[in-house]
């Protein structure tokens, strides 16, 4: 026809079939330079596990050559070289190399601190430090020689002799050492300070010792400017001074406590807390390394294997986060008897394994549809994870803009935006996944957006760690109601605190006519009153709970849930076995939040999220987050905090800890104070405890006096109770002192104390 126009070809046409082999052959010899190159590229990753292993390599080859006895011709002119070099120092040369070496290899283990250019350069330094000290030590030895510090001792000794003769020589390899430790440390000079004093201390006092000298009087605090000055009381009492009376001693994390004794707070004057600043605890990250040439040949990969398979589409769009890439995938159309008719979703979504064979990659998801777009979503992951820093995403202008008092910073999700939640719209978290997949590093994140955000006014905590090493060093922090909780049986009477705390806010909540936390505390602002601060519960291991008591922590657990949320009480609950006696559908129900990392299987995943594919997550940090509101999880890379990090910003309230608080050592804390986990005791000032014991207690007494007599029978007769209770009075007025033993086999027992009034007369 006239009209009609034969539109150009595209290149994003659907092809009407599968291409032959032959013109498939001919494009490829024609485009030499699409053919894969003679050595794949390697990674950055991969470099540094190369040059680990050489250095490694390098350095017990050298160590095997220094302690033979028959050295070859090159081993011989090796050594020679060495030391030529490194004189005395080429001793110690092998055992740095596989000691860096292995270091660089096992980088990536969590108790292994982090390779850094900083740490490196320390190194060099200790050992040029070396170098110079043997040089010094030997004098001027001759050269070509293996003495002394070799040609570079040499070299460097001799012109820091030549332009500052030896005094400064001394002072220059004084401040050498010092800032060689702080690098290959990472710490700064308070830290080391802080750590060597107490050594350096104990030393002298045990030199002192060994000569028959008396240690010198410990320096006490002046209130008046600070200082430290010694004190004596004999010169005190001569001028007409009196003498301070010593400070009563510090409570101690190893003494128990008395049962109903609340936790020590500060008397007087409120304190002024300070926030502490983003920039002086939290580490910035690294930006991510892209290759726009390497992201647009998985693009044409992906279409051609599509094709190939008779299911043509087209890549829509490319989102780069920090674990995975995105490939938005459009289905186009086939050409088919019935007529042109658009490639199913669930036909892409059964390639999943044949892509990740053609990518190389470990493991492939496909998101079929991404919600709210016109494509699935193929998630291939990157060669090289990028680390999202924690600082990144709580300076970002998004966590900036919806900051709220319990904001969280999750991470960033597949197109590399920074993720963030609030804790009181959730209003509980779930998270699960295997050992090692991130976990410990996720709490800890959140631990770290609420303390840095909130202050112990507006925040309390309650953390449970059975494993005793993820969470105790948080001890000391004012935030606490108590040290963290290591023993299992105690957790349950932790639960059942929170369940009277819980009551007793509704019960001030009605009182003041406020419906939730937000409004009561809006109220007693206005009014000048005190606010009642959120509650925090972190469960490191729920699985340990739920094996030892499971009804009773299933039901206390769901009533919380259920109503907790006006109060400002939340939790936050962490397990590595995701099964079904476990996460129970009732605990499940009312944690709509969740946080799934990599699982062993598609039933954990099931069980965690309600659908698949946890069990494609790569681990380390990589997860899926179900947020209440959502209609499926979005994908994220979690952020991550060190322990450095962590240090800082406890050490930081820690210095904050008003006089009077206790601060529990570092280290598993095996007491907890009977104020929270046992029994209802006064959380602050204001409160009142509740009476202890049976309330038939006192009835018993009376009843018991008049007669001049006890048995269990005739409590049980007049008081109409059972034998159980009867015999549990009958026992406590034993211990009181009240009655005595039964004298015969009847159980009669003797009333030894009648109180104020008169014992009964005898017929």
């Amino acid at each position: 026809m006239a009209g009609k126009s034969t539109p150009p070809p595209s290149k994003n046409k659907a092809p009407q079939g599968k291409p032959p082999a032959k013109s498939s052959r001919k494009k490829r010899s024609s485009q030499p330079d699409d053919l894969p190159p003679l050595f794949p590229k390697i990674s950055a990753e991969r470099k540094i596990d190369i040059i680990g292993g050489a250095m490694a390599l390098v350095g017990v080859l050298t160590l095997l050559a220094l302690i033979s006895a028959n050295k070859s011709s090159v081993t011989g002119g090796w050594l020679y070289i060495l030391g030529y070099l490194f004189g005395w120092g080429s001793y110690l040369l092998p055992i740095a190399l596989i000691v860096v070496g292995g270091w660089l290899v096992l980088r990536k283990i969590e108790r292994i601190p982090a390779p850094s250019a900083e740490r490196l350069t320390g190194i060099i330094l200790l050992y040029l430090f070396l170098l110079i000290l043997l040089q010094f030590a030997a004098g001027n030895p001759e050269p070509y020689t293996m003495s002394g510090g070799g040609w570079i001792g040499r070299v460097i000794y001799g012109t820091l002799d030549a332009l500052l003769g030896k005094g400064g020589v001394v002072v220059i390899l004084i401040a050498w050492l010092l800032i060689g430790i702080i690098m290959t440390l990472n710490v700064s000079i308070q830290q080391l300070y802080d750590f060597y004093a107490p050594i350096v201390k104990r030393f002298i006092i045990k030199v002192q010792a060994l000569f028959g000298k008396k240690p010198a009087p410990v320096a006490e605090k002046s209130e008046f400017n600070g200082d430290f000055t010694p004190l004596d009381r004999s010169t005190l009492q001569k001028t007409g001074q009196t003498p301070p009376e010593p400070a009563p001693p510090p409570l101690s994390v190893h003494t128990t406590p008395t049962v109903g004794q609340p936790v020590p707070v500060a008397t007087g004057a409120p304190i002024e807390w300070k926030l502490p600043a983003i920039r002086e605890i939290l580490e910035p990250g690294s930006a991510p390394s892209k290759s726009e040439e390497f992201i647009e040949s998985r693009a044409r990969l992906i279409e051609e294997t599509l094709a190939s398979f008779g299911a043509p589409a087209q890549v829509i769009e490319i989102n780069q986060g920090p674990t995975v890439t995105q490939f938005g995938v459009e289905p186009l159309f086939v050409e088919s008897r019935q007529g042109r008719t658009r490639v199913r979703v669930s036909k892409i979504v059964s390639l999943a394994d044949d892509l990740a064979l053609v990518l190389a990659a470990p493991r492939i998801r496909i998101q079929a549809p991404v919600p709210g777009r016109n494509y699935v979503g193929i998630e291939v992951p990157n060669d090289e994870m990028a680390l999202v820093a924690l600082r990144d995403i709580m300076e970002g202008e998004t966590f900036q803009r919806n900051k709220k008092p319990l904001s969280l910073a999750l991470g960033k999700d597949v197109s590399g935006h920074p993720a963030n939640a609030d804790l009181t719209t959730m209003p509980h978290l779930l998270i699960a996944g295997t050992t090692g997949s991130g976990k410990s590093v996720c709490v800890n994140s959140i631990l770290t957006c609420l303390l840095i955000n909130n202050s112990p006014d507006d925040l309390r905590l309650i953390l449970v760690d059975p494993k005793r090493v993820e969470l105790t060093g948080y001890n000391g922090i004012p935030h606490l109601l108590a040290p963290v909780v290591v023993e299992m049986d105690r957790v349950a009477g932790a639960l059942q605190w929170m369940l009277r705390e819980m009551d007793k806010r509704y019960h001030e909540f009605a009182q003041a006519g406020a419906r939730n936390i937000q409004d009561y505390n809006a109220r007693m602002k206005s009014q000048g009153g005190k606010k009642i601060p959120y509650l925090v519960v972190v469960i490191d291991e729920l699985a340990d709970l739920m094996l030892m008591a499971p009804d009773e922590t299933e039901r206390t657990i769901t009533r919380l849930a259920q109503l907790a949320r006006a109060t400002g009480i939340h939790m936050i609950l962490a397990t590595q076995r995701p099964s079904v006696d476990v996460v129970t559908g009732l605990i499940k129900a009312n944690f709509p939040a969740r946080i799934a990392f990599a699982v062993a299987s598609n039933t954990d995943s099931r069980v965690i999220l309600d659908q698949p594919g946890a069990e494609r997550l790569l681990g380390r940090g990589d997860m899926l987050y179900q947020a209440p509101d959502a209609p499926s999880p979005s994908r994220l890379q979690g952020v991550f905090v060190s322990d450095s990090e962590i240090h800082r910003l406890v050490e930081f309230w820690r210095a904050q800890n008003p006089h009077g608080m206790p601060i529990p050592s570092s280290g598993p804390v095996d007491v907890v104070p009977s104020g929270v986990p046992l029994k209802q005791v006064p959380m602050f000032e204001d409160m009142t405890p509740e009476e202890q014991g049976d309330p038939l207690m006192k009835e018993a007494i009376d009843l018991v006096r008049r007669e001049g007599r006890a048995s269990v029978s005739m409590l049980q007769r007049r008081l109409r109770i059972g034998y159980t209770r009867a015999a549990r009075l009958v026992d406590e007025m034993e211990e009181k002192k009240i009655v005595g033993q039964p004298q015969d086999a009847t159980g009669v027992r003797p009333v030894l104390d009648y109180g104020p009034a008169a014992p009964p007369k005898e017929d």
